[in-house]
């Protein structure tokens, strides 16, 4: 039965009340922005291009609700798996933009509360590190796939760190048709680290082998989508280069300069800062920039507290999740999303004798 008496004799945390005044100014910020630029970049009120494929799914969640006709939309719906599922349904669904920011936002503070009920971290270094990354604010004020990774991810480890099995279907079915290949590097996980991995304790050889296995399987058995995507994804040479190598048998050579290049390549691209950089494109300019810097000083906490090691259960999933991702042909660090969720964790736990597992106790 509940106390009033010890409820108010409780002494209140000066980082909670911190939180309490903060968040709610990010909320009302972020209402300023989605108000004043992202709803009229989604409406097409403006000529921005701010939320990524927000408005692509917009269009083909109107297709389907007004039954019009158009071939372009129902062959991209039509193929399994689709990217496309999760996101046109829940714009299908919602159909007005300010109802998506509150299923984001929903989104989103269940994710926080499953993480910090799975893990002994710090919710305010958590919440900072997240909101570090522009890619976060934005996926609050739109549809799109990474806030639906992002509550994927946390019911995942939710699940595994309790033995709830039935959220654990339920997290790889939503990744199945939001992100597929985040299902794959879920199954990959549970795979690797189950006791029918005989090298499940060698996780460095458990990586090599990874590597040597999709570098003869890719060319063999996706030659066709990878040549059909090269000459629209090689949009500079380094990446032309590094996707060659993938075409030829080399992708343990090329995947790490691949997930360096989506982690780090926007700031180290100065020449683009000067002559691509506006405010008619922040998707692909300022939020990039954003999403690049956030993951460095992540890393840097990381590196700078010890524990960026695979020994950490989320620093090795981050790694499996990193081999998968970059075998895209295109540079696009959003698509890294759930990796830097998998790393502000780490970075937000303490010091701990034991890094924590991911798995429920035997």
């Amino acid at each position: 039965m509940l106390d009033p008496v010890k409820i108010l004799a409780r002494p209140i945390r000066i980082q909670t009340v911190v939180l309490a005044i903060l968040v709610p100014i990010y909320v009302l910020f972020s209402l300023f922005l989605f108000f004043q630029w992202v709803a009229p970049s989604l409406d097409g009120r403006v000529d921005q291009h701010i939320a990524a494929d927000s408005s692509t799914y917009m269009y083909m969640a109107d297709v389907i609700r007004d039954g019009t006709p158009d071939p372009a939309v129902s062959a991209a719906l039509a193929s399994f798996p689709n990217t496309l599922w999760a996101p046109v349904l829940l714009a299908f669904l919602l159909k007005n933009t300010f109802y998506m920011v509150i299923a984001d936002y929903a989104m989103f503070f269940l994710s926080l509360y499953l993480l910090k009920r799975s893990f002994p971290c710090s919710f305010a270094a958590l919440l900072g590190f997240l909101l570090l990354n522009a890619t976060t604010t934005i996926s609050l004020l739109s549809v799109n796939k990474e806030i639906i990774d992002l509550l994927i991810l946390s019911l995942f480890l939710f699940a595994r760190r309790n033995g709830f099995y039935v959220l654990l279907i339920l997290s790889l079915l939503l990744a199945l048709f939001n992100r597929f290949e985040v299902c794959l590097v879920l199954l990959l996980y549970m795979a690797v680290e189950s006791r029918l991995n005989p090298w499940r304790q060698n996780r460095r050889f458990t990586l090599v082998l990874l590597l040597i296995t999709l570098s003869i399987l890719l060319p063999l058995a996706a030659s066709k989508t990878l040549a059909a995507h090269f000459e629209e994804a090689s949009n500079s040479n380094t990446t032309a280069f590094l996707d060659t190598l993938e075409m030829n048998y080399l992708y343990g050579i090329a995947v790490i300069p691949k997930v360096a290049e989506n982690f780090f390549g926007e700031l180290l691209n100065v020449s683009k800062w000067v002559n691509s950089y506006s405010t008619s494109d922040l998707a692909n300019s300022y939020i990039v920039f954003s999403n690049n810097l956030a993951t460095l000083v992540v890393l840097v906490v990381i590196a700078a507290r010890r524990t960026l090691t695979l020994r950490s259960d989320l620093v090795y999933f981050a790694a499996l999740g990193s081999i998968i991702m970059g075998i895209a042909l295109v540079v696009q660090p959003r698509y890294f999303y759930f990796v830097y969720v998998l790393l502000c964790l780490q970075a937000a736990l303490p010091k701990m004798p034991r890094p924590p597992k991911l798995s429920a106790p035997a």
